[in-house]
Order: C-alpha cells, then structure tokens, then sequence
C-alpha cells in the first residue's frame, strides 16, 4: 500500500519508482495507491506502473476498502485449487469478441473494463468476474447471474443502463452496459447541487427504482457512484451486482454478508436481514439529504460509529430553507421499513406535491 504525495513532483517520482519496482519483482502482488494532489494523469500513470487499485485519499470508503482487503487475507482454499485452476484476478482477461482499452474499476469482486466490440458502435463498460479465484462463483451464482442478467435487459428504461451482451465462459462472467463518460453522481457532488438538481435527479433515481422494483429487483447497493451521468443530465442505475430478485429460491439469493456501502446502507442490512424494495428507499433517503445539505447524514470515525448511526441516530435537520423535504426525508430514513414508503411510486407523488407547493409559494410572493 503506498501513500503518495504528487507535489511537489519529485515526491511522486520517488514513491512511483518503488511501486514501479516492487511491480516488476512481485507482477502478481495487488499493489494500492492512495494520492494526495493528484488527478487524472496521476492515476493513469500509477495504474500502468502496476497499481491495482488508486484512490484519491480524500475520498476512500472504508467500506470497499475492505472489501478490496478481506480477500486477500483470507487462508488459500486448497480444496478448491486442487479441484480447479485459479484464474489470476489481477491478470487482464480475455473475453471472445471484445478487446479491453484500459480498466476503469475493480472491486474484490470484479473489474470493469472500457471496452470495444464490433457489434456496438459505441465502446461499452464490461464488468468481468472470474469464476474462480479469490471469491469463488458457485453453479448457484451462476444461475442467478443469468436470470437476473435475462430480467435486466427486458427492463428498457431510460433511466437504467442497457445491458448490451452478457455470458458466461470457462473463466467468467462478464455483463456489457453503455458507457457512461460524463462520469457518475459522485463526481457531480464534489461540488454543490442545487436544489432544483437534487429534486431532480431524486425524481429519476425514484422513476428507476419503480422500474427495477416492479420486475421483482432490489438493488441493495444504491449510491452516487451507482448512478451515472449522461449529456443530458440524466442519471441512469448501473450495478446491479448486490442485486437479488425476490422471487427466486431462497439459496439463490441469501447473501451471508452485508453487501452495500456503509454510509448509504440501510438498518436491516447492517442486521443481515434481507431488504426488500424499501432498503433501496432508504438509500435514495441517503443521497437525498446529501444532495440537499452537502452532507451525509450519518458520519463516523470508524466504520462502526457508521452504522451504529443508521440503527439508532436521530434523522438529521435540513437546513432551513429547504425544511419542505424534511417530511419525505424523513419517511425515507425510518429505521423501520414499515415506517418508510411502501414504494417508489408513494415517494414520487410525496415530491411531486413539494414541488407543487413550493411553486404555489413562490407565485403568490411574486
């Protein structure tokens, strides 16, 4: 794990040739960078170095920083290697058809890859997963896979990303989505969003999640980096990979861990209960107050303090100019389900009348 500071530039220079170095002695070896100062360029030039994974260090979660982690402290699973050849996670895939420009995420699960295919006009965002590995993909995660891959791409709505191609090889998975190159909501809020915006773009996250909710979906992990930006200022769902469809058997779709990101996380996944459509609720609750104060509404020291909050803290205050979204904000984040919205379409008709009475205000002012 290397800390660098890219100024002044000599700093960098020494920090990137050890990494440069350690790359070339240990090609296998994951290799994390945490920049302070740098940009786009710095990441692009630390990743072909041979780093694994960049984050700039003011934003890392602690929450995907684990779980980038806690493969890679696990014990070997010899019964397994012995059934099975691994597949080199860290090694750039080869999927048939497809030719990977350069990789542009990667979790402990799977990377994402800029890619090109013939048959699309446009270059695609692949998400691979080897079958084998560090994390390995039962005959049941499989299955699941392709249905939910089969629901996924009958959903047609403008507000949740195409699914283009998706299959399954001897090595691994791998899902074919529109690429998105304005980037994601969470670069949009590292700087402030007007009210108009936020209610806005709460609009279309609400029209998505009615969509995937009808087709039986729940997201699970719903937060800025989940949601994309197009040249219209449309936001459009990607990420379906915490996803589970209710109506499928209950070993295809309990997870034995809590998936989602701790600060958009909802109480009954903290406590390992299986969320319906009204944690993907929650969540939105989260991105909400965020993209209406500038804040999160829970924060923390440590990755507990995080989620001690979403169980028990009181609903933080708006401020006071925008006290009208107080109520559904605070629907959005009651600790108990039964106390949230029933659905997305009760929560678009809760924002559709704020925006109504906000308008009649500001007409009778004027």
């Amino acid at each position: 794990m290397f800390i660098v500071e890219f100024s002044p530039p000599e700093a960098a220079a020494a920090a990137l040739v050890s990494l440069e170095l350690l790359h070339k002695r240990a090609p296998n070896l994951p290799i994390f960078v945490f920049a302070r100062g740098g940009n786009e360029r710095t990441a692009a030039r630390a990743m072909k170095l041979g780093a694994s994974d960049y984050w700039p260090i003011h934003s890392v979660i602690v929450g995907e920083l684990c779980s980038a982690l806690q493969p890679l402290i696990e014990p070997p699973q010899t019964a397994i290697a012995a059934t099975a050849p691994l597949v080199d996670k860290w090694r750039q895939p080869e999927i048939a058809g497809y030719a990977l420009l350069k990789r542009i995420a990667q979790s402990a699960a799977a990377s994402v890859y800029l890619a090109r295919n013939a048959e699309f006009a446009s270059p695609v965002a692949l998400k691979i997963q080897a079958i084998t590995g560090q994390q390995v993909v039962s005959i049941a995660d499989r299955e699941r896979f392709a249905k939910e891959c089969e629901i996924l791409s009958k959903l047609n709505h403008r507000s949740i990303a195409n699914v283009l191609d998706y299959g399954i090889t001897d090595d691994y998975l791998y899902l074919a989505l529109e690429y998105f190159p304005c980037g994601s909501l969470r670069e949009r809020l590292k700087h402030p969003v007007s009210e108009a915006d936020a209610v806005n773009y709460a609009h279309q996250i609400g029209e998505a999640l009615q969509i995937v909710h009808a087709a039986r979906i729940v997201h699970r992990d719903l937060k800025p980096s989940n949601l994309m930006l197009t040249n219209e200022n449309r936001l459009v769902l990607i990420d379906f990979g915490s996803a589970r469809t209710q109506f499928m058997a209950s070993d295809l779709t309990r997870s034995e861990d809590c998936t989602g990101t701790p600060y958009y996380v909802c109480p009954e996944q903290i406590d390992d209960r299986e969320p319906d459509a009204r944690g993907d609720l929650y969540s939105l609750g989260v991105v909400l107050f965020e993209m209406l104060s500038g804040t999160l509404p829970y924060l923390g020291k440590t990755l507990a303090d995080i989620l001690a909050a979403h169980r028990s803290a009181p609903i933080p205050r708006l401020p006071e100019h925008l006290k009208a979204y107080q109520a559904i904000v605070d629907r959005l984040l009651a600790k108990a389900p039964q106390d949230r919205y029933a659905c997305a379409a009760e929560f678009l008709d809760a924002l559709d009348g704020v925006r109504v009475q906000i308008g009649n205000q500001k007409s009778s002012n004027s």
